[in-house]
Parts: structure tokens; C-alpha cells; sequence
């Protein structure tokens, strides 16, 4: 009777959630009186014990079974056996990964499937020997239910037919819901990228990878400025600002292009741009993707990526931090996939102008000194310290992130022209790219930040590439300051400053699906459920949650795409105009920007015309509250402008946008000229509901 009291003793349940979330527990059931220490073992043992190396749980210890002693199984008991074995399968590791490998997807291992698959054992076939023979099977198997290992070549075999046996019933009772999950997967294939683009012919990289301020970027530029056509694609509006204005200036026929701006002839032999925004369709010959970096960034990578694979150029000139370690080794496979040839690695290791960092922290604000850039991590640290600054006589330039970019350059030219009457700067992490600042010394008020997901410490690379804004070359400092407000965080500087790249692990690169491939994933879905436009949200996770990409390859952050997506829910588009809605240059936390962006949502899906609906008051007040609600005004505008470039047919108010956009850049400029009123001590949340509020109203 052992049989019996071993499939007896205990009931194993499982609960299996989607995507393959896997909870497993035990509840004692009646025991033979013969075997008092009966007992079925956990999944994570059934795998050990396959292994050979059983580690028993303290509080059971299962019987020794001789498969010769046991009784033939009742059907019954041939039930209750089969049923274990499937959940075992579903549960176990290894078997999971058998299951991938036949492309079966670990959410339809369901428990409720183990009475089909006893059935397929039992009567899937006419043929009574293979039945009887998988009988046998359980009944070989007995011992490994309860505990033991798979020790001799019948037991195996057994594991291995009864497996088998579980891909055909799979195979043979959901074949629709398999095919049409096959076809998903087909169309969310992302493994060979480099296909998608036709680079016309094999190109030529050319890498310029190094530290700070150590000429990387301008030997390239020299290249871009000599070529009788060329493209420089910039992180940031501002960098695309600057090429556009320095190539016209050397008499170049140039034209710029951004989310929000086409300026220059349509003729022009070259064109500065977002790296967002990179023509892929012209030739060039010579193209310069800078901060190179970034394609490793899990936010904004997927651009860099779409850039190196894509751009028609003969001469790809890339410059960049040389950080993570690995990255190097990431761009020659990234050339190699697409047939092109790296011809030369140039390394800068030294900074033109050195760094040095000051042994003693800053804690006093009327120890800062003209040329000197103090660092703060939120615009609320910004404006409450500017009015800190100015109450000691001081007169500060400020930049942050949500500054319009004109606002920011004008801040900039204040801070860098000796005569202009401003001695300091106080900034966000904005400034670690773009902005030609005049920084003697960068210190920092802390090196801890919230990313948005969590406050944290800045890393390595992020405190390098802020610190190595001090000195720049050509602005007459022998040599760049860095110091920290607070003393514990001295060592944390000198660690990173001294530091060099770390890091074994493989750099990859970001990806993102194409909008056709959306589109087409959509189609497909759709056409197997047999129902209407699937929710965009639902849509792209489902995408990502089954997308394949290679190993030099990671799938990028699409948080701010699906939240819009949510938010847009209830608007009716193609999901190809949904995708370029999801992408507009609002985020959840921009209150007016946000009720802007389902605004024109609804107007465009129901009459595809949108006029633009914000007129710009009189600002006479200069206080926090005032520069808030320009600054969401702004963005308003950047959003109708951002989508006017893409649906011009019916944002057709771009003329009457881009003047509000042009007036509202003005007054806060004027605003951030002048000293804050008294209200200007908010804090952040404050900040955020009023920067909203009035436009709302």
C-alpha cells in the first residue's frame, strides 16, 4: 500500500498568475498509518533532486520506494498521479524553458489543464499498449513525485516520454490559440534590427570617445563643417541651436530641425537636428550623432539606435563619453550587424583645461564667488535658492529642465558676459549637456536626486559629466573647481573624479518597435480575437511582453508611452496616430500640458482640425506662481507645435502658437531677470499644482 500513502499524504496546490508568476504552497492532508513521514516535496527540490543533490525541507523526510514493490495504480490514482506530474511541469524551471523553446507561452501552462492532459495520456489515443505503457510511466514515476530523484535510465525515460506527451497535448487541444500566439511573436521579432534600414550602401564609423571637455566633439565637427553635405543630430534642442547658428555663421547653406521647429532653406547641403528628428532618407556625407552614450540609456536610447542603424551617411562620425566600459565593443557589433567598418577610434584621456577638487565643503551661500555654478536637483531647490542668493546681495542666472530653451541660452549669455551685472549661476542637472557655460567652479548642494522613480545617488558617469563642466577650454581658467556644500559628500566626489570606467557587464543598446510594427501586431491581434481596435495601452505591453531582441540589444522604458497611452484611452484613433499622440513632449506630472494634450486629442479624432486655444495675459507680477503657469503654457505650446509637425494638415494654428510660445519664453525671461517675490519660497508639490491650476481654470 505505499503507493497509496505516498500520492495520498499531501495535497499540492498552485496558483498560477499571468506572465508566469509562479506561488506554490502545502496543506497536510490524512496519512497512512503505515508511513507517518509520507510527504510530496516542493517544486525547487523536485528540481534539485533531478539534479542528483536533494536537499530535504527540516520537517519531512519522504520514504524510500522500491518501484518493484508497487502496486499497479488505480485510475483513480493514475489521475491524481498525472496531475502532479503536469503541475510539476509547469512549475519546474527547466521544464518552463523546454516550454519557451517550443515556443509555448509560460501564461498558458494553467493548473485547470491537468485533467485534459490525463485525458490525452488516457484516451488522446486508440492504441491500448501506448496507454497501458504511460501508465507504466506514473507508475515509475511514483517515487519521483514523492521525493526522489531520477537515479536510474528507466525513471528518465519515463520523465522524458511524459513530457513529450504534455508538448503534443498542448500541441493538439489549443493549436488555434498556439498559431495565433506564433503569429504575434513573428511580428514582435526584433532580433535583427539593422533590417529595417536602407543606409544605401556600407558606411565608415569613425569614434571619438573620451573625458570631458577634451576636444572629442569639435574634431568631429571639423569633418561636418568641410563635407559638401552633412547632418549633426544633437541630444538637445539647444546643441541642434548652437551647430544650426555656427554653420551659418561660416556661410554654410543650413537648415534646423527639432520636434517644434523647421527653419532654413529645404535645399540646404546640411541640417543640425534633435537626434529624434534625423532624416533618414536623404544621403549625406558626413553625419555626427553626439553623446553617443546615450544609446545605452533606457529612456531616449531607442533614438541613438534608430540613428546608428539607420542614417544614409558615408562618414558616421560618433562622439561620446567613453563610458559604460563596454561600449566600444557595443558600436563595432552594432557596425559590424549593419556591413560597415569602424576605420578609426580616437581615445581623449585628458581634459584640455584639468579638473581639481576643492578639499573644503561650501556651506555658506555668501561664500560663492562670480564664476561659480551651484547645482541643485529640482526646480524648487532652484528658485527657493535664487531668492536665497539674491536676499545676500547677489544677482544669480538660473537654469533648469523646464525652461523654455531660449530662456535658457539667454541665461546663459547673462552668466557667461562679464558686464552683464550676474556673478553666479544656480542650476539643475540640465547643464551636463549642451549650454557653453563660463563655470569656474561646480558646487554641488548634494549628490543625491529623485530620478522620478526613486531618490538615489548620482552615479559615477552622472557626477563626471556635471563636474566636468568647470574649466571649460578657451574661457581663460587655468584650471576647473569642484567642490560640495556638505561634507560627506567630498569623498563621494573624489571617488567619482578619480574613478575610471567600470563595468564587465555587456553595454546594449535601446529598442523600440516601429510604428508599422505596431500597427501590424495590432492587426493581427485583432483579426484572432475576432474584435475591434484593441486599447492602445493593452496593445503595446502586450508587444513588449513577448518581443524578442538579441543580446546586444534590451527593450527601452516605454513608462511615459503607456501612461499617455491610458490617459488617451478613451480618444478614438488608428493606432499609428495614437502612437505619435503617445510621444508628444508631455509627461502625467504636467497638469496644463497634459488636459492640453487630450484636448487636441478629441479635436483631432473628431474633426481633424485643431485650433489652438490659449491667448498669453499681461504678466506684471514677478513671483514663483507667475513663471510656473508660463512655463506650463510653454509646454502647451511645444505640444501643439510638436504635432503640428506631424499632422499639418490639421494643426493649422502654428503661426498664432509659435508667437504665444515666442511671447511666453519673453516674460520669463523678464521674470528671471528680476528678483522673485515674496512667495517664492514654495516647495515642489506646490510648484506642480500651480504651474496648472490657473491654465485649467
Amino acid at each position: 500500500m505505499r503507493t497509496r500513502a505516498l500520492l495520498c499524504g499531501h495535497a499540492w496546490h498552485c496558483s498560477v498568475r499571468w506572465r508566469g508568476w509562479i506561488a506554490c504552497r502545502w496543506s497536510s492532508g490524512s496519512r497512512s498509518a503505515n508511513e507517518p513521514n509520507a510527504s510530496l516535496m516542493s517544486p525547487c527540490t523536485f528540481l534539485d533532486t533531478r539534479c542528483g543533490h536533494s536537499e530535504q525541507h527540516p520537517s519531512f523526510t519522504p520514504s524510500v520506494c522500491d518501484v518493484n514493490d508497487l502496486m499497479v495504480l488505480s485510475p483513480a490514482e493514475q489521475r491524481q498521479a498525472s496531475q502532479r506530474f503536469w503541475n510539476f511541469l509547469i512549475t519546474d524551471e527547466i521544464s518552463r524553458e523546454n516550454f519557451s523553446q517550443r515556443n509555448i507561452p509560460l501564461f498558458m501552462l494553467q493548473p485547470e489543464m491537468a485533467e485534459g492532459y490525463h485525458e490525452h495520456l488516457m484516451a488522446a489515443t486508440e492504441d491500448t499498449f501506448a496507454s497501458d505503457q504511460n501508465v507504466q510511466h506514473l507508475q515509475v514515476l511514483v517515487p519521483f513525485l514523492s521525493g526522489m530523484p531520477l537515479d536510474d535510465r528507466e525513471s528518465r525515460e519515463a520523465f522524458e516520454e511524459l513530457s513529450s506527451l504534455a508538448f503534443s497535448f498542448l500541441e493538439s487541444h489549443y493549436a488555434e490559440p498556439l498559431a495565433s500566439y506564433r503569429r504575434a511573436r513573428q511580428l514582435a521579432d526584433l532580433r535583427s534590427p539593422e533590417r529595417w534600414f536602407d543606409r544605401g550602401g556600407s558606411r565608415r564609423w569613425h569614434l571619438h570617445l573620451g573625458v570631458t571637455n577634451s576636444g572629442k566633439t569639435h574634431h568631429a565637427l571639423q569633418e561636418l563643417f568641410a563635407a559638401p553635405s552633412g547632418l549633426y543630430m544633437a541630444p538637445l534642442r539647444l546643441l541642434a541651436w548652437e551647430i544650426f547658428q555656427k554653420l551659418r555663421a561660416a556661410g554654410v547653406r543650413c537648415a534646423l530641425l527639432t520636434g517644434q521647429e523647421r527653419l532654413g532653406p529645404d535645399d540646404a547641403t546640411h541640417v543640425a537636428c534633435t537626434v529624434e528628428m534625423a532624416p533618414l532618407t536623404r544621403h549625406w556625407q558626413v553625419a555626427v550623432l553626439d553623446e553617443v552614450q546615450l544609446v545605452t540609456d533606457a529612456n531616449r536610447g531607442f533614438a541613438w539606435t534608430r540613428a546608428l542603424l539607420g542614417v544614409n551617411a558615408r562618414q558616421l562620425h560618433l562622439c561620446g563619453a567613453h563610458e559604460p566600459a563596454t561600449l566600444e565593443n557595443l558600436l563595432h557589433d552594432l557596425a559590424a550587424s549593419c556591413g560597415d567598418t569602424v576605420r578609426t577610434v580616437e581615445h581623449f584621456k585628458q581634459r584640455l583645461v584639468p579638473l581639481q577638487l576643492q578639499d573644503d565643503p561650501v556651506a555658506d551661500f555668501s561664500a560663492l564667488q562670480d564664476g561659480d555654478c551651484l547645482v541643485c536637483f529640482t526646480r524648487a531647490e532652484v528658485l527657493n535658492a535664487k531668492a536665497q542668493l539674491e536676499a545676500l546681495g547677489k544677482r544669480p542666472c538660473v537654469v533648469y529642465g523646464s525652461l523654455p530653451p531660449e530662456v535658457r541660452q539667454e541665461q546663459a549669455l547673462l552668466f557667461n558676459d562679464p558686464n552683464s551685472g550676474y556673478d553666479v549661476l544656480v542650476a539643475s542637472d540640465a547643464i551636463a549637456l549642451g549650454l557653453n557655460l563660463q563655470i569656474r567652479r561646480m558646487l554641488f548642494r548634494s549628490t543625491w536626486k529623485f530620478d522620478g522613480s526613486e531618490y538615489r545617488q548620482l552615479s559615477g558617469p552622472e557626477l563626471r559629466q556635471l563636474a566636468g563642466r568647470a574649466g571649460r577650454f578657451g574661457q581663460g581658467y587655468g584650471h576647473g573647481l569642484v567642490a560640495c556644500c556638505r561634507g560627506d559628500d567630498l569623498a563621494i566626489l573624489r571617488e567619482a573624479l578619480e574613478a575610471k570606467p567600470q563595468g564587465d557587464e555587456m553595454a546594449r543598446a535601446a529598442l523600440l518597435p516601429l510604428p508599422e510594427q505596431l500597427e501590424l501586431f495590432g492587426q493581427c491581434l485583432e483579426e484572432d480575437l475576432q474584435r475591434g481596435p484593441l486599447p492602445f495601452a493593452l496593445l503595446v505591453e502586450r508587444f513588449l511582453s513577448i518581443a524578442d531582441v538579441s543580446p546586444r540589444y534590451f527593450l527601452a522604458q516605454a513608462k511615459s508611452l503607456i501612461a499617455l497611452a491610458h490617459f488617451l484611452e478613451e480618444v478614438s484613433m488608428p493606432h499609428r496616430e495614437k502612437f505619435v499622440f503617445c510621444q508628444a513632449p508631455v509627461t502625467l506630472s504636467d497638469v496644463a500640458p497634459l488636459s492640453a494634450l487630450q484636448h487636441f486629442a478629441c479635436a483631432y479624432a473628431l474633426r481633424k482640425t485643431v485650433p489652438f486655444p490659449y491667448a498669453v495675459g499681461d504678466t506684471e507680477a514677478v513671483t514663483t506662481r507667475q513663471i510656473l503657469e508660463l512655463e506650463a503654457l510653454h509646454k502647451v505650446c511645444d505640444a501643439y507645435l510638436w504635432l503640428a509637425s506631424r499632422f499639418p494638415d490639421a494643426f493649422v494654428d502654428v503661426k498664432l502658437a509659435d508667437q504665444a510660445r515666442a511671447m511666453v519664453a519673453q516674460r520669463i525671461g523678464q521674470a528671471l531677470r528680476r528678483p522673485l517675490g515674496e512667495d517664492s519660497t514654495f516647495g515642489e508639490a506646490e510648484m506642480w499644482r500651480h504651474g496648472g491650476e490657473r491654465l485649467l481654470e
